[in-house]
């Protein structure tokens, strides 16, 4: 890319991410209130799991682990992931641990107001941004994505449950998690391709963490209010389903054409983004996800394609997350009082 679309991708991706992590954070405390109201065991023992999951130890074992299975099959490919997500690892944990005592933030259960002190601290409880559970789960999860992207999505599936759990256990605010996540992630997929192109990799990372963070700070948003059921609530409601739906048909479309290259994908990409932020009938997510598109066609990274006899299996797969998400939203919506 060009300087200008280089500085126009890390300036707006950056300015999404802080936008992001701003109205996020004016839920944090609110959600800190609403696990401590509740005493579900279910819960507790899956907060219990995750977070043994994404425990540096676990992780580590798992690398050595893939390291040594390809010693023994003579893998390179499985050698070289252990490495990476184990070097990952190490560098994720490092710069959490920069950014946690140059931050200084209190964890949740040090926190007794909705107001926050910040600043250079080295004290025990006064690390909880960014999570580093989940810099590190995601920075392996990326290195995994890279060397075995056909089980991508259980290695970022594992790595959000392991942020959900950190939540839910108490340890963290959203804020906390979303933040580790964005590091990890930019850590691990720079780390996992051609170092000396570490800048251009890193570009290219930025907009690939945009969905997650504007999906997951939209998701507490709408928990936490409780939009009107006016005329043009209804309207924006709908005009959000029209393009979701119109953006979902165009995917579809492209794969029975065999054309889902290039530019044509991109804009099915953006309608169903549009169409999913404006059924949260909330400003600023539109907002963000308008600059968030803006970014991607900046970027123009086109989607990986997939084998002909898997394009069906790969559209109905996203199909019915995207509808299950948008289900969700539309249920927590006001959730709590």
């Amino acid at each position: 890319m060009s300087r200008i679309k280089t500085f126009s991708v890390v300036a707006l991706s950056g300015s999404i991410v802080l936008s992001c992590l701003y109205q996020l954070s004016q839920f944090d405390f609110q959600t800190v209130l609403l696990l401590r109201a509740l005493h579900e065991p279910v819960v507790a023992r899956l907060a219990y799991f995750g977070n043994r999951l994404g425990d540096g130890l676990t992780l580590v074992l798992l690398c050595i682990g893939l390291w040594g299975v390809g010693y023994l099959r003579k893998n390179k490919v499985w050698q070289r992931a252990g490495i990476d997500g184990i070097l990952a690892h190490a560098l994720a944990g490092l710069a959490v641990q920069i950014f946690k005592h140059l931050i200084g933030r209190p964890r949740p259960r040090w926190t007794h107001q909705d107001a926050f002190e910040y600043g250079p601290s080295w004290q025990g409880g006064l690390d909880a941004f960014p999570s580093g559970h989940a810099a590190a789960s995601f920075s392996v999860a990326a290195v995994l994505a890279c060397y075995f992207p056909a089980w991508r999505g259980l290695w970022y599936g594992s790595a959000l449950f392991v942020g959900m759990a950190r939540v839910a256990g108490g340890s963290h605010f959203p804020t906390d998690v979303l933040g580790g996540a964005v590091l990890g992630f930019l850590i691990g997929y720079t780390w996992a391709r051609t170092l000396k192109d570490w800048q251009e990799n890193t570009v290219q990372a930025l907009p690939l963490t945009l969905p997650l963070l504007i999906g997951g700070c939209a998701m507490f948003w709408v928990t936490f209010s409780h939009p009107s059921s006016d005329g043009v609530t209804i309207c924006t409601f709908w005009g959000g389903m029209l393009f979701f739906g119109s953006g979902i048909a165009a995917r579809w479309r492209m794969a029975w054409l065999g054309s889902g290259t290039g530019h044509r994908m991109l804009l099915a990409n953006s309608l169903i983004a549009l169409g999913m932020a404006i059924s949260t009938q909330t400003l600023w997510v539109v907002v963000v996800t308008l600059l968030a598109c803006l970014v991607w066609w900046l970027n123009d990274q086109p989607e990986p394609e997939a084998a002909k006899s898997l394009v069906w299996l790969r559209e109905a797969w996203l199909t019915s997350a995207l509808v299950i998400v948008l289900v969700t939203s539309q249920s927590l919506q006001g959730l709590v009082p």
